[in-house]
């Protein structure tokens, strides 16, 4: 499938207009754009990721307009600078070397100067040490309030524990990521795959087939997690954390469920600007709502232009990652079947006879899908 511009969750969304802005027709009256960073540094080899982008004018606007051509860098406190290179497969997306990764104790900076020669600079983060994942847990639960067959009342939750540190200020996020193989990397709903195009295109003549491709090897759809799930310490400072509520995954079949979960230590200033999102979001339903204060970031400052505002945050987190397979089997699901998606339309085969013909479709590496196999993967 051919990604559309590759972004973390959380962001995805597009630009909301706020009680200072008025909106005519789901139109911005004012029709700002702002400049959007997405920006992590962690303790884990990287690639570390810079993406930059400009959000959308319009409060439906699903695409957003990369910013290329920019020089993007990390600098320490010793001076020690990491320069990061264009990708050349995703406009905007701005890599490390493989190689490099941010230390516990360390402060870095984000620096980014535009093709237009507009810079902006982020304050110094500090990477504190992530607490070690002492237990994880996994029960099967089920909320009564949403009907049998609704895929949303059965499911597995995931519990932890873990001791936060005797020092004031400790700040969390919990991030997990699911992978399962793929067989068919693009469904094209009324058309046909182009290979040269590498998209669907629609025929003259409509239709209501729909067609599903074969990936060309191995593959792996990724999910990854979609709330909001953070901590401080402020009231448990130094205390052991049981039975932390971190992931609620599907019931969707009854394989084993490969799961990546990490704990993340993240910065007072990331915590801030993820507890504004979450508030937003509980107050109002979905991301959709929050007002674009809420995502103005709390880090990140024009250094041409003081009174611009920046939406996004520059993340500097240290990791503790636990790779395991959850048990799905029905022998402990309490009678709830799960909710099995079934695939719709037909499978393409090349007509017999037909020169040149292609049938599969290249896995391509991105947010959602990955030809590569995953840490701790079992067949």
């Amino acid at each position: 499938m051919k990604n559309k511009f590759p972004i973390y969750f959380i962001l995805l969304l597009v630009l909301a207009g706020s009680c200072i802005t008025p909106i005519t027709d789901f139109t911005q009256v004012s029709s700002l754009s702002f400049l959007s960073v997405e920006a992590s540094l962690t303790d884990q080899a990287g690639p570390q990721k810079v993406r930059l982008y400009m959000s959308s004018e319009r409060l439906t606007g699903a695409y957003f307009t990369p910013i290329s051509k920019a020089k993007v860098y990390f600098l320490d406190e010793k001076g020690v600078r990491e320069d990061l290179t264009e990708s050349s497969s995703s406009k905007g997306t701005y890599v490390s070397s493989t190689t490099f990764a941010g230390r516990v104790g360390g402060s870095y900076t984000l620096n980014i100067e535009t093709a237009e020669g507009k810079k902006y600079k982020s304050v110094a983060e500090t990477m504190k040490a992530a607490p070690e994942i002492e237990n994880v847990i996994t029960r099967f639960e089920i909320l009564d309030n949403y009907a049998k067959g609704d895929p949303r009342r059965a499911g597995f939750n995931i519990y932890l524990d873990f001791q936060d540190p005797n020092t004031l200020g400790d700040n969390y996020q919990w991030y997990w990521k699911h992978y399962q193989r793929a067989d068919i990397c693009e469904t094209c709903v009324g058309g046909s795959y182009d290979f040269f195009k590498n998209t669907c295109v629609m025929p003259r003549v409509p239709t209501d087939k729909t067609l599903n491709y074969k990936c060309d090897g191995d593959c792996w759809d990724i999910t990854f997690s979609t709330d909001i799930n953070i901590l401080s310490d402020a009231y448990l400072n130094g205390q052991r954390v049981t039975g932390k509520l971190v992931a609620r995954l599907p019931f969707d079949g009854i394989s084993p469920y490969y799961l990546q979960l990490e704990q993340r230590s993240i910065t007072a200033n990331s915590y801030n600007y993820y507890q504004g999102l979450k508030t937003q979001t509980q107050s109002n339903g979905t991301l959709f709502d929050v007002p674009a204060e809420t995502r103005f970031s709390y880090n990140i400052k024009s250094t041409t232009n003081p009174e611009e505002k920046i939406l996004g945050v520059f993340d500097v987190f240290a990791v503790r990652r636990k790779i395991f397979y959850i048990d799905r089997s029905l022998s402990n699901t309490q009678g709830e079947l799960p909710t099995t998606k079934k695939l719709e339309g037909d499978i393409y085969t090349c007509p017999i006879g037909l020169a040149n013909c292609k049938e599969l479709v290249q896995c391509y590496d991105g947010l959602y899908r990955t030809p590569f196999k995953p840490a701790g993967w079992k067949e």
